[in-house]
């Protein structure tokens, strides 16, 4: 029930940033046909259209790669190279491309194409372009190789919540459905 609420909520919200991106995109448009000689004049019909055009292309937008977030109780962060952290009842994991396998990942950190993880069993680091993956069965051993190559220490991982908040709000939430 939570999924159809929310589905409608982004509907919504798409129908209401149309409301605000087609006058910017009309402007445009008309700026455009008035250098190129072909403006006609300003007719209700087109700007509607424009408007349905701009409103259907945020709808799907929200389930593209950058633009899903999740549905209902399932959140998603995207971490680039087609991969994506995942939450679902309070718990997160991680499902690296191509592999029917689910790491549930307690904090993490990404720098670059690296992402470090603390998991039930250690640490791992997954590289998102190569897909190598190192694992660590010790914090300070996860230090060590963290220190030399750069990456967060096993201190400064976190937490799902905080990432998705941070990731999702300030303009994304405002300019996205």
């Amino acid at each position: 029930m939570t999924v159809l609420f929310h589905f409608l909520f982004v509907i919504i919200k798409s129908y209401v940033l149309a409301l605000i991106y087609t006058p910017i995109v009309w402007l445009l448009w008309v700026l455009i046909l008035k250098a190129m000689k072909k403006y006609t004049g300003f007719k209700w019909s087109k700007v509607l259209k424009v408007y349905t055009v701009v409103s259907l292309l945020l709808i799907v937008f929200s389930f593209t790669y950058y633009g899903n977030h999740g549905l209902g109780d399932d959140s998603r962060i995207p971490l680039g190279h087609g991969e994506a952290i995942l939450e679902s009842d309070q718990s997160a994991y991680f499902e690296p491309k191509g592999k029917s396998e689910q790491i549930h990942v307690k904090a993490f950190a990404l720098k670059g194409d690296n992402l470090s993880m603390a998991i039930d069993s250690g640490y791992k680091v997954y590289n998102l372009k190569t897909k190598g993956v190192v694992n660590f069965s010790e914090g300070q051993m996860y230090d060590a190789f963290a220190f030399s190559y750069g990456l967060p220490l096993s201190l400064q991982l976190r937490g799902f919540r905080p990432q998705y908040d941070e990731y999702w709000n300030g303009w994304r939430f405002w300019l996205l459905p």
